[in-house]
């Protein structure tokens, strides 16, 4: 009896509702977007799946039939050009910048920035191919190249790629912080480069005590640093083989204006097994240092081996969230 009951009240409560009443409207949900050029030719076919329907609006998920058959149509071509161009990525011109450029190099060179940034393997300058790079990374932000290439000189020469790829400064975008709790800061910004730089002991100066809100007698400091990471252009050298390590989106940029060769900083690899990264924006190095035909810049710029999408929009953000423990341990 209690479910009729239940049934015959719900029924009430409907018949009470008066026609006029509007309907309920749907909330909208990640309705921002940004266009990004996807290099879907050389992904599986679950990595299609995958990124399209976690990564962009519900207008591109409901486009996948159509992208899987694009994806399928051009997969002989991808098959035809990795047999064809074995070895392509071998053959890419490296060559020396000439010597009127060397004052503007070793002024990067000195930069205490630069120094601190390539301290870990023996680096040079030199002009590479763009084409023959490999290219770990899978998508573009196309308006973000449009903003660049805005800000490129149409015709750029070689001293003004220099300072476009190869120098320790750059314009960066403003990075917005909150304490969003005692003693955790989020840091957010809408380029993806940002990331912790690290912390470290500091020797305590008048300011920094200015700063002890908790009071006491601070005796330590510990500071930590958010940021981007470093500003030229750099690549991996192997043997043969460059791979591109960062600077992706000026590369992009540049090349679709018609640059051909770009001036980057090259950190030579001579033991691959201990200084090349395990991945490279998600990519094994195997498959980097190791595959006959990896990806390439000059595949981005492939009839149809590229899908634009619409997709979601974000901010990167990094959290610090600094605590301390007290024990009383054995003397």
């Amino acid at each position: 009896m209690a479910i009729e009951e239940a049934v015959l009240a719900s029924e009430s409560v409907e018949k009470s509702i008066p026609d006029s009443l509007p309907a309920t409207s749907p909330v909208q949900i990640g309705t921002h977007f940004f266009r990004q050029q996807y290099l879907f030719a050389f992904a599986t076919q679950a990595e299609v799946l995958q990124y399209v329907r976690t990564q962009t609006i519900s207008e591109e998920v409901a486009r996948l039939p159509e992208i899987f058959r694009a994806w399928l149509s051009v997969q002989p071509r991808v098959a035809e050009v990795t047999q064809r161009e074995a070895g392509i990525a071998d053959g890419i011109r490296v060559t020396e910048i000439p010597a009127e450029h060397q004052a503007k190099l070793e002024s990067f060179g000195a930069d205490n920035l630069f120094r601190k940034s390539f301290s870990v393997l023996p680096v040079h300058f030199g002009l590479v191919e763009i084409d023959k790079l490999v290219a770990a990374q899978r998508t573009v932000n196309l308006d973000y190249v449009a903003s660049l290439t805005a800000k490129f000189p149409k015709n750029p020469t070689l001293d003004q790629l220099l300072d476009i790829c190869a120098s320790p400064k750059r314009e960066m975008e403003a990075i917005q912080h909150l304490e969003v709790a005692p003693n955790t800061h989020v840091f957010s910004s809408p380029n993806s480069d940002i990331r912790f730089l690290g912390a470290f002991v500091k020797q305590l100066t008048n300011e920094d005590l200015e700063h002890a809100m908790a009071g006491g007698l601070p005796a330590a400091a510990v500071i930590s640093f958010i940021g981007y990471g470093s500003a030229p252009i750099n690549v991996l050298q192997w043997q043969n083989r460059v791979v591109l390590n960062n600077g992706f989106h000026r590369v992009y940029a540049l090349r679709s204006m018609g640059v051909t060769e770009i001036p980057v900083v090259i950190q030579q690899v001579t033991n691959p097994q201990l200084e090349f990264p395990a991945q490279v924006v998600g990519l094994p190095k195997e498959y980097l240092l190791g595959a006959p035909r990896p990806v390439i810049m000059k595949d981005f710029f492939e009839p149809d081996f590229t899908t634009t999408l619409k997709v979601r929009d974000r901010l990167k953000m990094v959290t610090v969230q600094i605590g301390g423990n007290q024990y009383d341990i054995p003397a």
